[in-house]
């Protein structure tokens, strides 16, 4: 029975009994006078709530009431106080955004996606997104989709526009800090269906919410917190690294252009990967209340972009397990044997980059920890800037991970 869930947008947990609702009946609901007669409807009324979320001085919304508590399950429609109309839109208690309708029965997969400036993280979620609808969740006898209308808008205005139909990279997500406006930064929600194995096959629905923050939201201690609240629920954390940003990994790579056209961001010019992970790691521990002495038992994909990068330049040892492609989606089943192979050649360069505190860190704060490398783009943009259509490089391995550890494939 499920006695809690995560508001997919604001990231607060609640119990299950615990929600709102905002009236449907908006064009003829209205505030009531002392006989309980609506004297101005359609005017709706101010929701702070809600402006907060999306950092605008003032919001004017629906009116959201409370309907009966209910200790044990949530109530699926209410009667608005005002207009006496039945609602059955639910939304959260924290932030006055609409909650899925399924919130309160299918599972939650929040993939916490972090990473520094540069390590292409709102390509990589565009592109992984592309692909999960298409084609990598066919052989495991699943399909993705995503949510809603407002996901849908979303996900085609901030990469599907830019990736797919202009030809060009994705410009630096804004910081949560930067503007009032944070509607880029609102999560996009998708549903994950999959027939489950066994003699009983039943059909499993899971939502997985995946959140693209800014780079710098992730370097500053004193500004973490405005962005992070979704790392402490989450199911898996995919930690994206730029390989190019290491000084010793450039010099390996006798190409300026292929350096320049890769949106390199040098060291010191943001925090150290291993900085990045302490301060999630404190983050997590502290939302939690688990000890310095305790493991985090949140999977952790540290997984490196910009493989084709690496791949074209000879940076790679010969005979890479990184070069293969990638075999799960093929074979219909995750292949661990290929996971351990890539684990354990990454880890091994890592050495041989002087970033081996990185691999200690990963070991000392985290039960299951592996890393992972990949190419959203599959090839180096053009020198004016213009791209190609995405040909991605093992870009499903982190993902397929992570949900194979929470034992969905």
């Amino acid at each position: 029975m499920k006695l809690k869930y995560v508001c997919p947008f604001c990231f607060e947990s609640h119990d299950i009994g615990d929600v709102e609702f905002a009236c449907e009946a908006r064009k003829i609901c209205g505030p009531v006078d002392a006989n309980g007669n609506i004297t101005q409807p359609g005017v709706g009324e101010e929701d702070p709530k809600l402006a907060k979320y999306k950092g605008v001085p003032s919001w004017n919304g629906p009116h959201v009431f409370r309907g009966k508590k209910s200790r044990f399950s949530m109530p699926s429609s209410a009667a608005c106080d005002w207009c006496k109309r039945e609602s059955h839109k639910r939304v959260c208690p924290s932030c006055h955004n609409e909650l899925p309708s399924t919130i309160d029965s299918d599972e939650q997969i929040i993939v916490a996606l972090i990473g520094t400036r540069g390590s292409g993280k709102s390509t990589y979620i565009g592109v992984l997104i592309h692909e999960m609808m298409k084609r990598i969740f066919r052989p495991f006898g699943g399909t993705f989709q995503l949510y809603g209308p407002e996901d849908q808008k979303q996900y085609r205005e901030r990469f599907e526009e830019d990736l797919y139909i202009r030809n060009k990279l994705i410009a630096q997500t804004q910081s949560h800090l930067v503007g009032s406006n944070v509607t880029e930064n609102r999560p996009i929600l998708g549903m994950l269906r999959k027939e489950s194995g066994g003699l009983f096959k039943k059909m499993q629905a899971m939502t997985l919410v995946f959140f693209d923050s800014a780079g710098e939201d992730w370097e500053d201690p004193d500004t973490i917190n405005v962005v992070a609240n979704y790392v402490a629920h989450s199911s898996g954390i995919i930690f994206l690294l730029d390989p190019l940003a290491n000084r010793q990994v450039r010099s390996k790579i006798d190409n300026d252009e292929a350096i320049r056209t890769s949106g390199v961001v040098e060291e010191g010019e943001v925090s150290s990967p291993s900085a990045v992970l302490d301060m999630v790691a404190s983050l997590i521990r502290n939302a939690n209340h688990i000890k310095e002495t305790e493991k985090i038992d949140i999977p952790v994909a540290a997984a490196f972009s910009k493989l084709d990068v690496l791949e074209d330049n000879n940076v790679l040892p010969p005979g890479s397990a990184l070069s293969r492609p990638s075999p799960h989606v093929a074979a219909g089943a995750f292949d661990d044997n290929d996971r351990k192979a890539v684990d354990n050649e990454m880890r091994a360069l890592l050495d041989t980059w002087d970033q081996g505190d990185f691999v200690d860190r990963l070991k000392q704060q985290y039960t299951k920890a592996s890393c992972f490398a990949f190419s959203a783009m599959g090839r180096a943009p053009q020198t004016d800037g213009t791209i190609t259509p995405p040909a991605p490089k093992r870009i499903e391995d982190a993902m397929l991970w992570i949900l194979n550890e929470k034992g969905i494939l």
